[in-house]
């Protein structure tokens, strides 16, 4: 499903339009410089086990996006490697939302996992988002414990 206003693209070298979607996700309007320059420095150390998908409209302007962490699980005597995706960070901007683009851009990230042959791919849904990874599959994963530290 992809909405027809869009193009979901990959995310290069160049993370500038994720940057502009982190502002506007925290609604903040003013740039802050040693941000800017912290999630550059996060992109370029990150993106070897990552993958980042941007929608956007006809006009370039970022409007989606999705980011994906690739683990690879550590060998074991007789049993094949495999690899999964941890899906995060999907945010559309506002007047954006409810037309097909989040679920472009996670399905974008589910075949790219197929295509790759992993395993599994988890997330951590918020409560406005559990209904579109139920419309694309997704269930209860009972298997997980966690442990907050602060």
């Amino acid at each position: 499903m992809r909405a027809p206003s869009v193009t979901i693209t990959e995310v290069g070298s160049n993370a500038r339009d994720l940057l502009a979607l982190r502002y506007e996700w925290h609604d903040v309007s003013a740039t802050d410089t040693q941000f800017d320059e912290r999630f550059h420095e996060w992109w370029r150390s990150e993106r070897h086990h990552r993958r980042a998908t941007v929608a956007l409209t006809s006009e370039e302007r970022p409007v989606g996006m999705a980011n994906a962490l690739i683990y690879s699980r550590m060998p074991s005597p007789g049993r094949p490697p495999a690899r999964r995706v941890h899906a995060a960070n999907v945010f559309l901007s506002p007047e954006f939302r409810r037309q097909g683009i989040a679920a472009a851009l996670m399905s974008e990230r589910v075949e790219h996992a197929r295509a790759e042959g992993m395993v599994r791919v988890v997330l951590a849904p918020s409560e406005m988002s559990k209904p579109l990874y139920r419309f694309l599959g997704f269930r209860v994963a009972d298997d997980l414990l966690r442990l907050d530290l602060t």
